[in-house]
């Protein structure tokens, strides 16, 4: 019962506007090289920080300068900011889905004293 529950709800999700607009707007942004580009530049960057700031080196602030501006490009990105907005309103929906759970359990669970 409680696995056939399960796979409905995760039906529902797939079958969700939100779900498909969000797979829509990765798939667009996995497209754009600029934007990947520009992520992955960032993601390496921030690795080069990390190590440069624990091994105490001035050259951090200056990475971190760079991380700043290709940051500020990213976001000025329409497709990245789509994506961005795509994947809040899917965590809205994931997140009022865990609710429910979690409020049918604690109800089904819960002791009167």
């Amino acid at each position: 019962m409680i696995d056939k529950s399960i796979d409905e709800l995760f039906k529902a999700i797939d079958d969700s506007n939100e779900y498909r607009e969000y797979l829509e707007a990765r798939s667009l942004i996995e497209k754009n090289k600029e934007v990947m580009s520009l992520i992955n530049d960032i993601k390496s960057l921030q690795k080069k920080a990390v190590k440069l700031e624990y091994a105490k080196d001035d050259s951090a602030k200056e990475v971190d300068k760079i991380i700043k501006e290709k940051t500020d490009k990213l976001n000025r990105n329409s497709d990245y900011q789509t994506y961005l907005d795509k994947q809040k309103k899917l965590n809205s929906l994931l997140k009022a889905s865990s609710s429910l759970i979690e409020d049918y359990l604690h109800h089904k669970i819960s002791i009167d004293i």
